[in-house]
């Protein structure tokens, strides 16, 4: 069975040895590892993340490749721990170094590899592309010169590896117009898994609401949630787990209760069949991040595919990039950053009319799977 290469920063979950990645990215690479399985071809996953910054102590970990299953292996490269400034950057180096000379030394001409698109990694994959003349699939989620900008240099980079690239993996239809539109490419928004019905919604005459996710001020998704809980009445139960600054939530929480017909349930950070039966007792889940941000252009939100695929009903903000996917039509939207809008779209949904959300995320699955195979072969 032929083998395709796909690098990007991935670590496995409960790793002792902490490497720097993001589940959100580990999660899609992994459904994209199914993906390709699904048509015929194995993977092998090259990281070449380097250890976490929490990891202090000068703990080597050797380059080792882990056989995950019978058709995906994972290559992780050789790092360890550091304590200060220098030895981080040394670190850093280190793994780019790596990457090129593994990429030279494995990779033939014309082969096609996939890249999750990092700042980071342009400048390896670059010069190795130069020299192997392989077949550069860039898998790109977002234009990080929108989001971030790291350095004027790595803004280039950006812009070169977008040159070269000789077809793409978007994660939404307006990537397509803004980098590559003369070029192959596939539009997957995100993780196209439809959970098994562990659970159904709670049957109590009301609505129960979901937010699901980080809990941070910066996108703000589980506040403006919350906030929105005081213009809705006692038909609206609101179920938020998720992790990060919970103290602070907790506090504006107790208070909004207080004085809220909508009462608001916090359940704590959950997993595994846990997370997909509390999820599926609800009916509605919000997608309520923050509307401003050019990163919004292009970035899709992962929650809305995660809501849709246990089946729930979609609140999402109105921007861009979901409003002209292929799921447009079936989310409701609010179109004003406020959270009077966030409860106006709520109380349009009406959850005894048919719900074919999970349909519609098995149709994005096989479009993608058939567009892979022609892709790739």
């Amino acid at each position: 069975m032929k083998e395709i290469k796909y690098i990007g920063f991935y670590d496995l979950p409960n790793s002792k040895c902490k490497r720097v990645s993001a589940l959100s990215a580990t999660n899609k690479m992994d459904y994209i590892c199914n993906s390709i399985n699904n048509v015929g071809f194995q993977v092998h996953l090259i990281s070449p993340s380097w250890m976490d910054d929490s990891i202090k102590n000068f703990k080597i970990q050797k380059t080792s490749t882990i056989q995950l299953n019978d058709n995906k292996k994972l290559t992780l490269v050789s790092s360890f721990g550091t304590s200060n400034k220098f030895t981080r950057i040394v670190k850093i180096i280190y793994s780019l170094l790596w990457l090129f000379f593994w990429l030279v030394k494995s990779v033939k001409r014309d082969e096609k590899i996939i890249v999750y698109h990092s700042p980071w990694i342009s400048l390896p994959i670059i010069l190795a592309k130069k020299l192997k003349r392989f077949k550069l699939i860039l898998e790109v989620e977002e234009i990080y010169s929108d989001v971030t900008s790291l350095h004027p240099y790595f803004d280039k980079l950006e812009k070169k590896i977008f040159q070269i690239a000789d077809s793409f993996l978007f994660s939404s239809d307006l990537l397509v117009s803004k980098i590559g539109d003369s070029k192959k490419n596939i539009i997957i928004y995100g993780n196209y898994n439809v959970n098994e019905v562990l659970a159904h919604p709670i049957n109590d005459n009301k609505i129960h609401l979901l937010y699901a996710g980080i809990i941070d001020k910066v996108k703000a998704g589980a506040f403006n949630a919350v906030e929105s809980a005081l213009y809705l009445n006692e038909d609206y139960v609101l179920h938020i787990i998720g992790f990060g600054d919970v103290k602070t939530l907790l506090i504006r929480i107790n208070e909004i209760n207080k004085i809220s017909k909508c009462k608001i349930i916090f359940d704590g950070t959950l997993s595994g069949s846990d997370y997909i039966k509390y999820c599926q007792k609800c009916h509605i889940g919000l997608s309520t991040q923050k509307m401003d941000g050019k990163y919004l252009e292009t970035s899709f939100p992962s929650k809305i595919l995660s809501y849709m695929g246990l089946g729930l009903r979609v609140v999402s903000c109105g921007v861009e990039c979901v409003m002209d996917s292929k799921i447009g039509n079936d989310i409701v939207f609010y179109y004003k950053d406020t959270t009077q809008a966030i409860a106006e779209a709520i109380k349009k949904i009406n959850i005894t009319t048919p719900n074919n959300n999970i349909n519609i995320i098995k149709k994005l699955d096989r479009e993608f799977i058939s567009d892979l195979k022609k892709l790739l072969e």
